[in-house]
């Protein structure tokens, strides 16, 4: 008789466990699933946390550079940065707020003519440089994709992937542009061919 209730116990405790393992198994998966959305967000997070960071880098020259006539203190730490730093911040400022032209002011056009940066050909702004490679294009592009494209047709203008990202996203909430997603790579569409952009 106790045997038989030993094999009885025995069998009523494999199948609690068998359930229990089933249970584990499936919350494990659950979490695995939670960890990998929690980890794609994350990276997005921390993506647009770099831009923010650069934004805030790029705008805060510009904020500074009125009081910086009157402060001396200010116009030493203005004159650091350098010709690069300031055309990465354009291009920053510009991704982010496409509509804002960073030119200089009307009282310093007169010496800004005489500068280098008159004497080059005038480039086309960001906004209009990736909209054009993507009316160009058949098939979504990557940020990656666009940023090298533009590199290859701007040789001498550094342009970062994340300013490129930046522009496409700005696009896409002008709805001029659609974003679609594969895995975990995202690719960029115009929303419907403009004749003239």
């Amino acid at each position: 008789m106790s045997e038989s209730s030993g094999t009885e116990l025995a069998s009523e405790y494999s199948a609690r466990i068998a359930q229990d393992l089933e249970l584990n198994a499936a919350e494990q998966d659950r979490l695995a699933t939670e960890i990998a959305a929690l980890e794609e967000r994350l990276h997005a997070v921390r993506e647009n946390r770099v831009v923010l960071e650069r934004l805030q880098q790029a705008l805060t020259p510009q904020a500074t550079a009125p009081s910086a006539a009157g402060t001396a203190g200010t116009a030493g730490t203005v004159g650091t940065v350098g010709t690069s730093g300031a055309a990465e911040a354009a291009d920053t400022v510009e991704a982010a707020v496409p509509h804002q032209r960073t030119e200089p002011a009307p009282d310093r056009a007169d010496s800004a003519k005489s500068g280098s940066a008159k004497s080059t050909p005038a480039k086309p702004s960001l906004v209009e440089a990736v909209h054009t490679y993507l009316a160009e294009q058949r098939e979504p592009r990557s940020a990656t994709d666009v940023a090298e494209a533009i590199r290859a047709g701007q040789p001498g203008r550094t342009i970062k992937t994340t300013v490129i990202r930046t522009t496409l996203e700005n696009l896409v909430a002008r709805n001029r542009a659609r974003r679609t997603k594969q895995g975990r790579a995202v690719f960029y569409t115009l929303t419907a061919p403009e004749t003239g952009a």
